[in-house]
């Protein structure tokens, strides 16, 4: 297992490299945030100005405060990929939020503060989970998160939890390492060789 914190990055050059990455077979994640964007999932034709992605969900936005965790794992049994996953932000999240399986993601009451979206195909996984640490939501909230009715979006900050992006990434680190019961393989977390940047 290797970990790679891309900083902040343009959404669709992330998406260039989430590729190339594919085609490996190591199982990486991938720590970054991006510039404003809204994305949607394939299958939902509600928003067309916002960028279509291969994923699963519906609409959401992105921005410089808001902590991206992408897997790019090996998987051959997507559903106990997705438990494992649930563990870890289940933990990461305890006496924070909880998850809502009638509409994936993680809630302070009727507030998203997290979401998860993800693609597999030939026993790869993409995509993964965002976390409003410092988002935007006024820009957020111009929409209804992966568009259910009567939710909006919240963060960490206000939520008045201080949790910081650097504080974040190391907790999530060993919390992934022991729900997936890898070690950390990265010698170097500032390139990845072989992709582009």
């Amino acid at each position: 297992m290797k970990f790679y914190d891309l900083g902040l990055i343009e959404y669709k050059d992330f998406l260039t490299i989430q590729k190339e990455l594919t085609f490996l077979k190591e199982n990486i994640i991938l720590f970054c945030t991006h510039y404003p964007i809204f994305t949607t999932g394939k299958n939902d034709n509600n928003y067309p100005w916002a960028l279509k992605v291969d994923r699963g969900g519906s609409i959401t936005y992105f921005d410089e405060g808001t902590l991206m965790v992408y897997f790019i794992f090996n998987v051959n049994y997507p559903t106990i990929f997705f438990r494992k996953i649930r563990k870890v932000f289940d933990i990461f999240f305890d006496g924070i939020a909880v998850y809502d399986k009638t509409k994936p993601g993680y809630y302070i009451e009727n507030k998203k503060i997290s979401s998860l979206g993800f693609s597999y195909k030939n026993n790869r996984s993409n995509h993964g989970v965002a976390i409003n640490v410092n988002t935007n939501l006024e820009e957020f909230n111009t929409i209804n998160p992966c568009n259910l009715r009567k939710v909006k979006a919240t963060s960490l900050y206000n939520e008045k939890i201080d949790l910081k992006m650097g504080e974040i990434k190391i907790k999530l680190k060993e919390i992934i390492s022991l729900v997936f019961g890898e070690v950390d393989e990265t010698k170097n977390n500032s390139s990845i060789k072989g992709v582009s940047r």
